[in-house]
């Protein structure tokens, strides 16, 4: 093999390294995206409202069923 060879290889080893990299990076970015408890620990106001807001909800939804 000669140099242009070996340095190819080595160029192409190196963005094989580096898309590995990335694609860890991307996985752990799509789980904290689709992970509620990273909504929550940013803003858990944003929860305590949407949660009785659905307890409000669920007891209407409830109470209507009950009545009829």
């Amino acid at each position: 093999m000669d140099a242009q060879s070996k340095q190819i290889i080595r160029d192409l080893e190196d963005k094989r390294e580096r898309l590995s990299e990335n694609f860890v990076e991307l996985q752990h970015r799509v789980r904290d995206v689709t992970n509620w408890r990273t909504y929550y620990n940013r803003n858990p106001w944003m929860g305590l409202c949407v949660a009785i807001a659905g307890g409000f909800l669920l007891s209407a939804v409830l109470g209507l069923s009950r009545r009829r």
